[in-house]
């Protein structure tokens, strides 16, 4: 994505020396928050933390961080709250309309859409300035909420999470690229682990609210439900966001790198809708092709979306961008159809399905914490143990999916969150330092863009070896989701197997380099 704008205002830097200003009025904060303000260059991870005062958790909570982290941790919040509750409440939608054969798709097109936002929040950032994009996102999100809670048929529900999709995976971006550019390094690890904890408040909350509605069939309750959240979003989006200038015109905007890169997500889609084995094949490799012509332009665009090394898996940047992208597949395969097969296989009722759910992600955000301040051989040590743990978890939910019981794969799906919360902030904290200095303002948003990225296409390919191995009728029985289910938890385990191979290549690579 394109140079951010919008460092914290009142900072100041002197020979690599932050100053940060006494503690605003409120005055002043009404003041400062409608004042454009220039692009100066991004608080990077290169910054010398020898210059900075020691950090402290009170730093983000208080003065402004604490208002930018009041509206960040709101859009993350929207975001994953979204996630789960249409999780959990998938089920009940197909038995109400039906659509069994667009299920994946749900999923798939929201990641799609996703993919797109989140690519395109820094030029949207750059058009309208970061306060504007922000709460522009916002209200795209609400709009797909709206017309999901009015959809008469799956076809329109599919079409509407797209529009969710759109607005949230902005959402999403732009939060990350403002944690990039509002907080100080020293305050960085925090503020990554604290938008883990709106997660943890999400997958307490989401779970159940979600699981009401699915309950009694009142799952168009679910979409009108959230719709108070993103509205708050919006609001205190337009009050708190610093203006930034804006430094490119419309006609700047990557609509054709966009259009491409979507078009590599749905054609991808659509290969699980076909039953000839050699046109899923063809698109399958259409869409690896889409996405490899989308980077290629994106390197040699003048304002690219994605760090120019991005894809190069011999490089540092290149390697943890792929482990990025993988992880993000690996939990989007085993979480799509985790509560049709806790429901369909074990009979566990809707919201005991949408709990066990959220397990993932609540061990996810306690293990983030955690290692929110691992720095050096602690940090690397964190992403190895990360990959680890997430190897075991994915295996032993392959071999428990079918068999059970319920409790085994409860510990299992708690174990895969917890591999991921070990090393998604010590990642993304990596790859940020990775990149030259040229790119570190866009480094931000593009890490969540290739999360994303790998989100769709995880939701996509599960989608696809799901309907590959037999899951095809609408409304399918127990025999043939129990086949379906050791085929798509098979392929995430082996996808974890991958990342884990990946994460010691680099390793060992970056042990050898010369200091």
């Amino acid at each position: 994505m394109p140079a951010y704008s919008g460092m914290t205002m009142g900072m100041t830097m002197s020979d690599g020396v932050i100053a940060l200003p006494p503690p605003p009025t409120q005055s002043s904060l009404r003041a400062v928050a409608d004042t454009p303000t220039p692009n100066p260059p991004a608080i990077t991870a290169g910054d010398p933390p020898d210059s900075e005062p020691a950090a402290r958790w009170a730093d983000i909570v208080t003065g402004r961080f604490g208002l930018y982290t009041l509206v960040i941790n709101l859009g993350i919040f929207m975001w994953a709250i979204n996630n789960l509750v249409v999780a959990g409440v998938m089920p009940t939608v197909v038995a109400d309309i039906g659509g069994m054969r667009l299920y994946s798709w749900t999923f798939a097109l929201f990641s799609m859409g996703s993919v797109i936002g989140a690519a395109a929040g820094g030029p949207l950032r750059d058009i309208f300035g970061a306060r504007f994009a922000y709460a522009g996102a916002g209200t795209v999100f609400c709009i797909g909420l709206a017309g999901a809670a009015l959809a008469p048929n799956m076809e329109a529900l599919v079409g509407m999470r797209l529009i969710q999709g759109l607005g949230g995976g902005a959402v999403s971006s732009l939060g990350y690229s403002l944690m990039a550019t509002l907080y100080p390094e020293r305050l960085r690890g925090r503020i990554l682990a604290f938008t883990s904890t709106a997660w943890g408040v999400a997958t307490t909350i989401g779970p159940g609210f979600g699981g009401i509605f699915a309950e009694y069939g009142l799952w168009r309750g679910a979409f009108w439900g959230m719709m108070p959240l993103a509205l708050l979003f919006i609001v205190i989006a337009l009050r708190f966001i610093p203006r930034s200038t804006q430094s490119r015109s419309a006609a700047s905007f990557p609509f054709g790198r966009l259009v491409v890169l979507g078009g590599a997500v749905v054609t991808l889609s659509a290969a699980s809708q076909t039953d000839a084995i050699w046109l899923r094949v063809l698109l399958v490799f259409v869409s690896i092709a889409l996405t490899v012509i989308v980077f290629k332009l994106d390197g040699r665009a003048e304002r690219p979306m994605f760090p120019r090394l991005a894809l190069r898996i011999g490089s540092e940047t290149g390697a943890l961008y792929w482990i990025m992208g993988l992880n993000s597949a690996t939990v989007v395969v085993y979480a799509t159809f985790q509560t049709l097969q806790l429901q369909v296989l074990h009979d566990v009722p809707p919201i005991v399905a949408a709990y066990l759910f959220m397990l993932s992600s609540l061990c996810w955000s306690t293990t983030a914490v955690i290692v929110a301040t691992w720095r050096g051989h602690m940090e690397t040590a964190g992403i190895v143990l990360g990959s680890v743990t997430l190897v075991i978890g994915t295996a032993g939910l392959a071999y428990f999916v079918v068999p059970g019981p319920v409790y085994l794969i409860a510990i299992f799906i708690a174990i895969s969150g917890a591999g991921i919360g070990f090393m998604t902030n010590l990642q993304i904290q990596r790859a940020i330092r990775s990149v030259p200095d040229g790119e570190k303002s866009i480094s931000g948003s593009s890490v969540q863009g290739i999360r994303t990225m790998g989100v769709a296409f995880g939701a996509a390919a599960a989608g696809l070896v799901a309907v590959a191995a037999g899951l095809k009728s609408e409304t399918p029985g127990a025999e043939a989701v129990a086949g379906a289910m050791r085929w798509v938890y098979g392929f995430g385990a082996a996808i974890a197997g991958v990342t884990l191979i990946l994460v010691l290549g680099l390793i060992l690579a970056t042990r050898k380099k010369p200091a």
